[in-house]
């Protein structure tokens, strides 16, 4: 996961955007985002609230993103 977060920039808005190809493997399967890709909270991706899952991430680490 802190691969994952590192391809993405926390916009002062609260979103949540890609700016490198991004892979994360999960229980439901292969996830890949490609750059310039924009999530917000409470939009699904293949499934998986992404950005819920970058700011839970971020919570927890204290990520600089």
């Amino acid at each position: 996961m802190e691969t994952f977060i590192k391809r993405f920039v926390r916009e002062a808005s609260g979103e949540w955007r890609c700016v490198e190809p991004a892979e994360l493997q999960l229980a439901v399967g292969r996830i890949q985002v490609a750059p310039g890709t924009r999530f917000t909270l409470g939009t699904q991706f293949m499934g998986i609230d992404l950005a819920l899952l970058l700011e839970e991430h971020h919570s927890r680490n204290g990520s600089r993103h």
